[in-house]
């Protein structure tokens, strides 16, 4: 094969490599109820389980580093072994760190220890989430070691800043949403315009429900689509003809 096309071919499993380390990164950082970590062979996710207390209870954010001395325990895996390409797969224990700048500071999260792959999962927000998977784990004998200590190196992730960003905008979306809730049994200037009506309720014609249009896109229809019929949107104020 010629040197040109080798080159080219390198550049464009390159480029898919990178499609696909974003697109595991996106749903690590989405996850609202599953801490998810790159699996054993080192191309898809899996579930890491929360720890828990002797006594059920969720370990806090603020305690998984003394949780990991003490236990036969270790933080998620991030995505530098996917990133690495390598073979068997040389994970990477995630960084748990607590922000110190910013909106979210005094927030702890799990991250890329080397600010290269994108892995973020928000610990604070996870660990009171319903349904969350745990796990009780053993503890370490007297003469076991302790594990390595993870040291996370900032390197100012583009991603992480990205990642911030958007999870700010939606806190922002969630705050107008209960806004207009409140305005609707106001004392105070009650009611919304026609045009903020339009833009904040829907109904889904298969089941009839009526939400707020955010949250129709995460809405599981007990209708039309158990028969196959297409959903859609209707505005509560159109006329019929």
């Amino acid at each position: 094969m010629p040197p040109d096309c080798t080159r080219v071919r390198a550049a464009v499993n390159g480029l898919q490599r990178e499609r696909q380390r974003a697109k595991l990164a996106a749903q690590v950082s989405n996850r609202v109820n599953a801490v998810l970590e790159l699996d054993e062979t080192g191309q898809t996710l899996c579930i890491w389980y929360w720890p828990v207390q002797d006594d059920g209870g969720h370990v806090s954010p603020a305690d998984l580093v003394a949780h990991r001395n003490s236990h036969q325990f270790r933080g998620p895996h991030c995505l530098c072994a996917f990133v690495d390409n390598c073979y068997p797969p040389g994970h990477c224990e995630a960084a748990i760190v607590m922000l110190t700048r910013g909106q979210n500071a005094g927030e702890y999260l799990a991250c890329c220890a080397l600010s290269k792959c994108g892995y973020v999962v928000f610990m604070e927000q996870m660990h009171i989430s319903p349904g969350l998977p745990v796990k009780r784990y053993p503890r370490r004998s007297p003469d076991q070691p302790r594990p390595r200590e993870v040291v996370f190196l900032d390197g100012n992730d583009i991603e992480l800043v990205d990642i911030m960003q958007r999870r700010q905008l939606r806190k922002d979306e969630t705050h107008k949403t209960f806004d207009r809730l409140l305005k609707l049994d106001s004392f105070t200037r009650p009611g919304l315009t026609e045009e903020e009506f339009r833009h904040f309720l829907t109904r889904c014609c298969g089941c009839q429900l009526i939400m707020t249009r955010r949250m129709f896109g995460r809405h599981d229809c007990l209708g039309k689509e158990e028969m196959g019929e297409p959903l859609e949107v209707i505005d509560l104020t159109t006329e019929n003809d």
